[in-house]
């Protein structure tokens, strides 16, 4: 039998409804054990990350609405099904954003084949980790237990590790980065920051952070990157100024809501720009969502996004180039950052510049969308 520790029939989650620039918060059922293998985790931090953006601003996520959101969070496990077997209730949780071989386990069609907490139907119907309780389906493979080397390491350094610190490092692997080489990151959003802080850690020669918010370009050169507005002039025109044969890497970590020196959308900008500044021979890593969906009652403004971009294919012929890109499966990776973290040599937390409680998610969003924020950590009550 699973162990119960609350009596809580409902809890507190920031809902989607579909409609463009609206999330609220509401009381839905509380999360329980379904199956034996699960596991049910009490949140202690959850984030905001730019991918939930796409589902805010209407281009991402189910059609079938409303559904809770949210794939970042850490917390403390509360329940437990009969055949869990490494994971202990007490334990303190990572929860990575997909789930370890659910597929067969899920009763939705997904699409596409990967389940995604806070994205609803299609998705795997996983329920959304913006919310006081997440349950995890086949737990022993889709937890991070953390063990006592961690009880004095704060959340913030700790709930990135369920997505974005593992997907920047991730990317910077993919561009086919080695020590001494010198790189490029577009996007100064907490992906990008934790891109250019992971190629420092990794002993790149020169990072340049490509952005147009001066708040967030001076957080990456306060880390030790090179700050790039590239609303001041084409950005690989700026970095081919610094460096005239080009940087051997680059990482895309905007993905299609992308836009050009002017500030309008322009979904082949970032691709382009990271092409004519790469050296021949240079490798780009796209980790920023490209993902067009048709319009939906739940993706209602899908048809601004092409499934189609150009492409500068004599660039990359030409210079023998690299592209890899895709989605980051985090707790593949995480390996190393548990490590960097629990020694101190890491605190990839510096990318949260607020922590809310559940009930200003809404407000929170429209600043992180108004880049008026960096990133933001929800906070739960003992």
């Amino acid at each position: 039998m699973a162990e119960t520790h609350s009596k809580k029939e409902t809890m507190r989650s920031a809902m989607f409804d579909g409609k463009p620039l609206q999330i609220h918060v509401r009381d839905v059922p509380k999360a329980k054990v379904i199956r034996q293998t699960d596991a049910v985790v009490r949140v202690t931090s959850a984030a905001i990350c730019g991918s939930d953006l796409h589902n805010y601003h209407g281009v991402f996520g189910s059609d079938r609405v409303p559904y809770s959101i949210g794939h970042e969070a850490m917390g403390v496990v509360e329940d437990i099904g009969a055949d869990v077997d490494s994971v202990k209730v007490g334990d303190r949780v990572i929860i990575p954003d997909i789930p370890d071989g659910v597929a067969l386990d899920l009763e939705p069609t997904i699409n596409p084949a990967v389940p995604l907490y806070g994205e609803g139907y299609e998705f795997g119907n996983l329920g959304g980790c913006q919310a006081e309780f997440v349950r995890v389906p086949l737990a022993d493979k889709s937890l991070i237990v953390l063990d006592k080397d961690f009880d004095g390491i704060q959340d913030k350094d700790l709930v990135v590790l369920s997505d974005i610190f593992p997907t920047a490092w991730t990317g910077v692997t993919w561009s086919g980065f080695g020590a001494g080489d010198k790189i490029v990151i577009f996007g100064a959003g907490p992906v990008g920051l934790l891109a250019a802080y992971s190629a420092i850690i990794r002993g790149a020669s020169r990072v340049y952070s490509v952005d147009s918010v001066e708040e967030r370009l001076e957080l990456a050169a306060s880390i030790g990157a090179i700050p790039i507005n590239f609303t001041k002039g084409e950005p690989s025109a700026q970095i081919l100024a610094r460096e005239p044969g080009g940087v051997q890497r680059a990482v895309d970590c905007v993905g299609e809501e992308c836009v050009n020196e002017s500030l309008k959308p322009e979904q082949s900008f970032v691709i382009t720009q990271a092409a004519k500044c790469l050296s021949v021979g240079g490798g780009l890593a796209v980790i920023g969502v490209y993902f067009a969906e048709p319009n939906s009652k739940g993706v209602q403004r899908g048809d601004t996004i092409s499934p189609v971009i150009p492409f500068p294919v004599t660039l990359f012929w030409e210079k023998n180039m690299t592209v890899r890109g895709g989605v980051v499966d985090s707790k593949l990776f995480v390996e190393p950052m548990l490590e960097l973290v629990k020694s101190g040599k890491a605190n990839p937390g510096f990318v949260f510049s607020s922590t809310i409680d559940i009930e200003e998610a809404p407000e929170a969003y429209q600043r992180f969308s108004d880049h008026l924020e960096t990133k933001v950590m929800i906070k739960f009550g003992a």
